[in-house]
């Protein structure tokens, strides 16, 4: 099977396959941005700070360093990502008082307010020292002692509130936002590694239609595409699928965004459709800031910054 990809990572004298100069640098500035959160991860984890809200865009390989990092280290550590309430949060955090608890992308949890108030209990003291978390209702007090950290990973910056901008100031915040060019060259170089039973020249090909398929429908390069595309690629090989894997994997790239929202290419048509999206965001939930910013993040995939650009936009041209 013929290899076709976007950078010189075939060596036609030896046959090796190796990154190029250019995706060899990208990767390298990758690198070094995971390893900025492999640290926000150990100094949650053995105790130099208390917390760290790491925000970024989807499919960069947040989660995955941190609990990478978390499974090296000899420190007990506990993970959620499904819906949480603030009585959740307390029992989580109650049920492992010395533990890192991660939060992955749960947007709704820091928009409540009970919550916030929950998290700046358990944020708000020293590093290994006990602080103490209440939760108080009409029939009872519960309190517990939480002495552990909290990572919070997420697609969308915390809020702008006084309740939210206590949380921020009690942990160590890190944006993570690569190039494309950086997850290209992550990705070719993941396949140089081969995947199951698939070749590195076959991983290679794979990725390289990825990137180009993904770029032809304008969207941004997400590294959870390129472990579904190698299945896919898998189901052909094995001769289970009844389609080419090409098809496949372009099938599923091909989705649509929103309702009844088709993403647009160019420059102008995208800024166009980011606007119409924002206006009807701002008129369905004027006072509600965070579900205004969760729906933004689901359906535009980019954070509230960009929200409140296409709005300053819209105001100035009183539309």
């Amino acid at each position: 099977m013929s290899t076709t990809t976007g950078g010189d990572i075939i060596n036609q004298a030896d046959r090796t396959l190796a990154l190029d100069e250019a995706d060899q640098a990208h990767l390298d500035e990758f690198e070094s941005m995971l390893d900025l959160i492999r640290d926000r991860t150990r100094s949650v984890a053995e105790g130099y700070q208390v917390g760290a809200y790491l925000v970024g865009r989807p499919g960069s390989s947040k989660t995955y360093t941190v609990k990478e990092t978390l499974e090296r280290l000899d420190t007990p550590w506990a993970y959620r990502n499904s819906r949480m309430s603030p009585m959740g949060l307390y029992a989580l955090l109650e049920e492992h008082p010395e533990h890192t608890v991660v939060l992955d992308d749960i947007h709704t949890l820091f928009g409540q307010d009970a919550a916030l108030q929950i998290l700046m209990a358990a944020l708000g003291g020293r590093p290994g020292q006990a602080r103490t978390v209440t939760y108080t209702t009409k029939d009872e007090r519960k309190s517990f002692e939480f002495t552990g950290g909290i990572i919070a990973i997420s697609n969308l910056p915390l809020g702008r509130d006084p309740l939210a901008d206590a949380v921020a100031s009690r942990v160590a915040r890190l944006e993570h936002e690569p190039s494309d060019e950086m997850i290209a060259a992550f990705m070719r170089a993941q396949a140089l590694k081969g995947f199951e039973d698939v070749t590195p020249e076959a991983c290679l090909e794979v990725v390289e239609f990825v990137i180009a398929e993904t770029r032809a429908c304008d969207y941004r390069l997400d590294l959870r595409a390129m472990v579904k595309a190698w299945q896919d690629y898998r189901l052909d090989l094995h001769g289970k699928a009844l389609r080419p894997w090409r098809d496949l994997v372009r099938s599923s790239l091909k989705r649509l965004v929103g309702e009844g929202w088709s993403r647009p290419t160019g420059r102008a048509a995208r800024i166009a459709w980011e606007q119409q999206i924002a206006k009807e965001l701002y008129e369905r939930f004027p006072d509600d800031k965070a579900r205004r910013d969760a729906e933004w993040g689901r359906r535009v995939e980019s954070s509230p910054h960009s929200l409140y650009r296409r709005k300053r936009a819209l105001d100035r041209s009183g539309a």
